[in-house]
Protein backbone atom coordinates (compact mmCIF):
# COMPACT_ATOMS: atom_id res chain seq x y z
CA UNK A 1 0.00 0.00 0.00
CA UNK A 2 1.33 3.43 -0.99
CA UNK A 3 0.45 6.51 1.04
CA UNK A 4 1.25 10.11 0.17
CA UNK A 5 0.34 13.27 2.08
CA UNK A 6 0.31 16.64 0.28
CA UNK A 7 -0.42 19.42 2.75
CA UNK A 8 -3.96 18.60 3.91
CA UNK A 9 -4.71 15.91 1.31
CA UNK A 10 -3.87 12.23 1.72
CA UNK A 11 -3.62 9.78 -1.20
CA UNK A 12 -3.74 6.06 -0.48
CA UNK A 13 -3.30 3.44 -3.22
CA UNK A 14 -3.69 -0.25 -2.40
CA UNK A 15 -3.06 -1.63 -5.89
CA UNK A 16 -6.74 -1.69 -6.85
CA UNK A 17 -8.24 1.59 -5.68
CA UNK A 18 -7.10 5.12 -4.97
CA UNK A 19 -8.53 6.99 -2.02
CA UNK A 20 -8.17 10.75 -1.79
CA UNK A 21 -9.20 12.32 1.50
CA UNK A 22 -8.76 15.33 3.71
CA UNK A 23 -6.28 14.91 6.56
CA UNK A 24 -8.46 17.13 8.76
CA UNK A 25 -11.81 15.59 7.82
CA UNK A 26 -11.89 11.84 7.13
CA UNK A 27 -15.52 12.07 5.99
CA UNK A 28 -14.35 14.11 3.00
CA UNK A 29 -13.05 11.29 0.80
CA UNK A 30 -13.17 10.04 -2.76
CA UNK A 31 -12.38 6.47 -3.74
CA UNK A 32 -11.60 5.54 -7.34
CA UNK A 33 -11.73 1.92 -8.52
CA UNK A 34 -9.10 0.38 -10.81
CA UNK A 35 -10.87 1.58 -13.99
CA UNK A 36 -11.26 5.14 -12.66
CA UNK A 37 -7.57 5.18 -11.66
CA UNK A 38 -6.62 4.27 -15.26
CA UNK A 39 -8.82 7.11 -16.53
CA UNK A 40 -7.19 9.51 -14.08
CA UNK A 41 -3.71 8.42 -15.22
CA UNK A 42 -4.75 8.90 -18.86
CA UNK A 43 -6.15 12.35 -18.01
CA UNK A 44 -2.92 13.43 -16.26
CA UNK A 45 -0.78 12.12 -19.15
CA UNK A 46 -2.95 14.09 -21.60
CA UNK A 47 -2.42 17.26 -19.59
CA UNK A 48 1.34 16.68 -19.45
CA UNK A 49 1.51 16.17 -23.24
CA UNK A 50 -0.46 19.34 -23.95
CA UNK A 51 1.67 21.38 -21.56
CA UNK A 52 4.92 20.07 -23.02
CA UNK A 53 3.96 21.71 -26.31
CA UNK A 54 4.12 25.08 -24.53
CA UNK A 55 7.65 26.49 -24.35
CA UNK A 56 9.15 26.70 -20.87
CA UNK A 57 9.96 30.38 -21.33
CA UNK A 58 6.56 32.12 -21.21
CA UNK A 59 8.25 35.46 -21.74
CA UNK A 60 9.82 34.41 -25.02
CA UNK A 61 10.65 37.30 -27.28
CA UNK A 62 8.49 37.40 -30.37
CA UNK A 63 9.38 40.96 -31.19
CA UNK A 64 12.45 43.19 -30.75
CA UNK A 65 12.20 45.73 -27.92
CA UNK A 66 13.08 49.23 -29.05
CA UNK A 67 14.49 51.36 -26.22
CA UNK A 68 12.94 54.81 -25.84
CA UNK A 69 15.96 57.03 -25.29
CA UNK A 70 14.36 60.46 -25.51
CA UNK A 71 11.19 61.30 -23.64
CA UNK A 72 9.70 63.21 -26.56
CA UNK A 73 10.07 60.23 -28.95
CA UNK A 74 6.99 58.45 -27.58
CA UNK A 75 4.26 59.62 -25.25
CA UNK A 76 1.83 57.14 -23.68
CA UNK A 77 -1.48 58.18 -22.16
CA UNK A 78 -3.08 55.49 -20.00
CA UNK A 79 -6.86 55.29 -19.47
CA UNK A 80 -7.73 52.95 -16.61
CA UNK A 81 -10.89 52.69 -14.49
CA UNK A 82 -11.99 56.24 -15.22
CA UNK A 83 -8.53 57.73 -14.68
CA UNK A 84 -6.20 59.18 -17.27
CA UNK A 85 -2.47 59.65 -16.67
CA UNK A 86 0.80 59.75 -18.55
CA UNK A 87 3.07 56.72 -18.56
CA UNK A 88 6.79 56.94 -19.24
CA UNK A 89 7.71 54.28 -21.81
CA UNK A 90 11.03 52.47 -21.41
CA UNK A 91 10.70 50.35 -24.53
CA UNK A 92 8.18 49.35 -27.16
CA UNK A 93 7.77 46.39 -29.48
CA UNK A 94 5.31 45.12 -32.07
CA UNK A 95 3.44 43.39 -29.24
CA UNK A 96 3.51 45.84 -26.34
CA UNK A 97 5.11 48.57 -24.29
CA UNK A 98 6.97 48.63 -20.96
CA UNK A 99 6.06 51.60 -18.76
CA UNK A 100 8.37 52.79 -15.99
CA UNK A 101 6.69 52.93 -12.60
CA UNK A 102 6.46 56.27 -10.85
CA UNK A 103 5.53 57.30 -7.32
CA UNK A 104 2.99 59.60 -8.98
CA UNK A 105 1.13 56.74 -10.70
CA UNK A 106 -2.45 56.82 -9.39
CA UNK A 107 -2.78 53.01 -9.52
CA UNK A 108 -0.83 49.84 -8.78
CA UNK A 109 -1.47 47.56 -11.76
CA UNK A 110 -2.06 43.84 -11.34
CA UNK A 111 -1.42 41.05 -13.87
CA UNK A 112 -4.43 40.87 -16.18
CA UNK A 113 -5.53 44.50 -15.74
CA UNK A 114 -6.78 45.99 -19.01
CA UNK A 115 -6.26 49.62 -19.97
CA UNK A 116 -6.66 51.77 -23.05
CA UNK A 117 -3.33 53.22 -24.18
CA UNK A 118 -2.84 56.13 -26.53
CA UNK A 119 0.65 56.10 -28.04
CA UNK A 120 1.81 59.29 -29.74
CA UNK A 121 4.85 59.68 -32.00
CA UNK A 122 5.38 62.50 -34.53
CA UNK A 123 1.95 63.96 -33.68
CA UNK A 124 0.35 60.71 -34.84
CA UNK A 125 -1.61 58.82 -32.19
CA UNK A 126 -2.82 55.26 -32.07
CA UNK A 127 -5.11 53.75 -29.47
CA UNK A 128 -4.53 50.19 -28.27
CA UNK A 129 -6.04 47.92 -25.66
CA UNK A 130 -3.24 46.88 -23.32
CA UNK A 131 -3.22 43.98 -20.87
CA UNK A 132 -0.70 43.93 -18.03
CA UNK A 133 1.39 40.82 -18.60
CA UNK A 134 4.50 41.65 -16.60
CA UNK A 135 5.13 43.53 -13.38
CA UNK A 136 8.68 44.36 -12.41
CA UNK A 137 10.20 46.42 -9.62
CA UNK A 138 10.68 49.33 -12.03
CA UNK A 139 7.46 49.15 -14.05
CA UNK A 140 4.87 47.12 -15.88
CA UNK A 141 4.59 45.58 -19.32
CA UNK A 142 1.45 45.97 -21.39
CA UNK A 143 0.70 43.42 -24.10
CA UNK A 144 -1.33 44.46 -27.16
CA UNK A 145 -3.73 41.55 -27.89
CA UNK A 146 -4.60 43.02 -31.30
CA UNK A 147 -0.99 42.45 -32.41
CA UNK A 148 -1.05 38.69 -32.07
CA UNK A 149 -3.13 36.52 -34.41
CA UNK A 150 -3.07 32.74 -34.38
CA UNK A 151 0.00 32.83 -32.10
CA UNK A 152 1.92 34.92 -34.66
CA UNK A 153 3.02 38.55 -34.37
CA UNK A 154 0.78 40.45 -36.78
CA UNK A 155 0.34 44.06 -35.63
CA UNK A 156 -1.89 46.58 -37.37
CA UNK A 157 -0.05 48.78 -39.91
CA UNK A 158 -0.10 51.83 -37.63
CA UNK A 159 1.70 49.88 -34.89
CA UNK A 160 4.28 48.66 -37.40
CA UNK A 161 4.91 52.24 -38.59
CA UNK A 162 5.23 53.57 -35.04
CA UNK A 163 7.68 50.85 -33.92
CA UNK A 164 9.73 51.10 -37.13
CA UNK A 165 10.00 54.87 -36.73
CA UNK A 166 11.16 54.47 -33.13
CA UNK A 167 13.63 51.79 -34.20
CA UNK A 168 14.99 54.17 -36.88
CA UNK A 169 15.46 56.88 -34.23
CA UNK A 170 17.13 54.45 -31.85
CA UNK A 171 19.57 53.46 -34.58
CA UNK A 172 20.37 57.15 -35.20
CA UNK A 173 21.06 57.76 -31.48
CA UNK A 174 23.32 54.73 -31.03
CA UNK A 175 26.99 55.53 -30.58
CA UNK A 176 28.66 52.10 -30.84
Amino acid sequence: MAKLTLRDIELVYDGESLTICSVENEDARLTLDEHAVEELIHFVETIQRSQSAIPDDDNRRQSFRVPILRRDDLQVLIHFRGMEFEGRPENVSMTGVFIKASDRDPVQFQIGDEARLVLTCNDESIEMKGVVRRIARNGYGFFFPACLRFHQVDPPPEVRRLVMELQRRWMMYRTD
